[in-house]
């Protein structure tokens, strides 16, 4: 602490002091005449006084413990606390509530410090790792886990009835395939792990070549399939194009195509319902927003009618080699279903509360990515001259426009514009809950039950990480593929590249809590694009207010825009 911030703390600690003298005595010689209400209020104006004194001499200190050598007890350091002006309340992050991306960017003692730190909200404790050394250290930690999480989310959003949360609260058995040692859960009660398994086996395992086969023929099928010619036609919201086609085309990979033709309105829900999840989240009333609730309703009596047809229609003669089959359109929700029903107070409302929780997580994030990636193809001219050539040198069959997928996948400005809008429109956080005991990273203790914050955002958006060398003239908010891409030595080839990133570009989290979506959702993201852009010339309408970032679902990862985007829109002649 410098010599002029001892000054400042001096004289706080003087003016509380003497306020807390000045009040009482203030009292004893008022001269004679005046009213007792005259003295409650003088005495009343020392008490605010010192009080505002006291609160801004503990928040002055505070700030500056931040940036001192953190207290050492038992050899461990102690995350130091995040101060408040008003300590009862803690660091309530008030400014959450009408522009929480503006919050977290500007909110530098909290969510910008390169070591741990603690804030107090109300009588929670969080302990909020940031920095990339620090994050990287904390995704090492196996015994963190978001398990938790999901029962908070599977009880306010999707409805989970206490009989089937008690599942939750009892599984302390962890999610790998060895249960931890303490605990006594029978193997058929192990939900986090059965969950854990079955997303594996779809999204890392033998499961996903086909899932990946299927989802590129139904979209190729459906963005051809839409009632657009080669004359120019004016959409009225170009986000609905991605909610409706994308998200069937989801639905027909994962679960066959009953689903949606008999449910033709069961994206339409699962937006709606995405579009409400904080109201749910924070336990908003039925009657305060019925809207979403009816969608989440329809939805789940949806999925619960599949799930009841699938069972009777399915013929393991149609099982093909890879073990899909056209019913249940992937051998994923046989082994959902074989598991989950064997769990107990697992019925078939349960069943379907943890298929749309599931489905809403596979999908929203990447479908909102996808507008964006298209979003900013289609605003720029050269831009976009550079995407149709990548993606016409994967084509394997251009009269039904066949991509060779790994190839398109591996293509540099494809990945470049993946890439920088990831970094730009990730609006969310990863939060895990320890319960294992004490935990020591890298020499900081972290108490046995409590909840650990991380977010990529500040990282993301750090012009010392993302504005040097060439793009020292792209400001940290604009849009520029440039970070990601350099040339070979030939001065020619052109090649993707994270080294500018430096760690710090993490939208799926790292190491043992890495998203095991993340390798669809650069399929769906960039397959998306090349069709897009292939089949279809497009000018965007929108004015610049339109386009910017909304709130509604902040928190949950990429988010969609405020306003609708007007598009003109054609058909392209191949």
């Amino acid at each position: 602490m410098n010599v002029q911030d001892e000054k400042i703390l001096r004289y706080l600690s003087a003016v509380s002091t003497q306020a807390l003298r000045n009040g009482p005595q203030q009292m004893l010689h008022c001269p004679p005449g005046n009213s007792q209400h005259r003295d409650r209020e003088i005495y009343i104006t020392y008490l605010i006084i010192a009080t505002i004194g006291i609160c801004l001499m503990n928040y002055w200190y505070g700030i500056h413990a931040l940036h001192e050598k953190p207290r050492v007890k038992r050899g461990m350091k102690i995350p130091p606390l995040v101060p408040s002006l008003i300590p009862p309340l803690g660091t309530l992050p008030l400014g959450m509530l009408w522009n929480p991306r503006g919050f977290v960017l500007s909110a530098k003692h909290l969510l910008w410090n390169s070591r741990p730190v603690r804030a107090r909200i109300l009588t929670q404790t969080l302990y909020i790792f940031q920095g990339t050394e620090t994050i990287g250290s904390i995704l090492k930690e196996r015994s963190l886990s978001l398990f938790a999480v999901h029962a908070i989310l599977l009880r306010r959003v999707f409805g989970l009835p206490p009989s089937a949360l008690r599942i939750y609260a009892h599984d302390n058995s962890g999610g790998f395939p060895r249960p931890y040692p303490e605990s006594n859960v029978k193997p058929q009660n192990r939900i986090e792990y059965l969950i854990r398994r079955t997303n594996q086996r779809l999204l890392l395992g033998a499961g996903f070549a086909p899932f990946v086969k299927r989802f590129q023929s139904t979209l190729t099928e459906r963005l051809q399939a839409l009632h657009i010619r080669s004359h120019w036609v004016e959409l009225d919201d170009f986000v609905q194009l991605f909610n409706n086609d994308f998200t069937a085309s989801m639905m027909d990979a994962l679960c066959g195509k009953y689903l949606i033709r008999q449910h033709p309105n069961f994206a339409i829900n699962l937006i709606t319902l995405d579009d409400n999840v904080l109201k749910m989240l924070v336990g908003v009333p039925r009657f305060l927003a019925p809207r979403a609730y009816a969608a989440r309703d329809a939805a789940l009596g949806a999925l619960k009618d599949w799930n009841t047809w699938a069972r009777e229609h399915f013929d393991p003669a149609a099982v093909g080699s890879d073990g899909d089959d056209p019913v249940w359109g992937s051998k994923y929700w046989r082994d959902r279903v074989d598991a989950f029903q064997q769990i107990e107070g697992f019925d078939a409302d349960v069943i379907a509360m943890h298929d749309l929780a599931v489905i809403w997580g596979m999908t929203t994030n990447g479908i909102n990515t996808s507008f964006w990636t298209c979003l900013e193809a289609f605003k720029d001219q050269e831009l976009l001259n550079l995407v149709r050539a990548e993606a016409r040198a994967c084509l394997i069959s251009e009269s039904d426009v066949k991509f060779d997928i790994d190839r398109l996948l591996h293509q540099p400005v494809l990945q470049a514009i993946y890439a920088e809008t990831l970094r730009l429109r990730i609006n969310g956080f990863f939060v895990w809950y320890q319960s294992r005991g004490d935990l020591n990273v890298d020499g900081w203790h972290i108490p046995n039950k409590n909840w650990i914050l991380t977010t990529p955002m500040a990282g993301h958006m750090d012009p010392e990480i993302w504005c040097r060398g060439a793009a020292a003239d792209h400001p940290v908010e604009e849009f520029w593929v440039g970070r990601w891409l350099k040339y070979a030595d030939d001065g020619q080839t052109l090649l993707f590249t994270t080294e500018m990133a430096k760690g710090a570009w993490m939208p799926y989290g790292g190491a043992l809590h890495v998203c095991p979506g993340r390798y669809f959702a650069k399929t769906m993201i960039i397959l998306g694009m090349a069709l897009m852009t292939t089949l279809y010339d497009c000018e965007v309408l929108a004015d610049e207010k339109n386009l910017r970032m909304s709130m509604r679902t902040f928190g949950f990862g990429t988010v969609g825009p405020v306003g609708k985007v007007p598009v003109r829109i054609r058909r392209r002649v191949l």
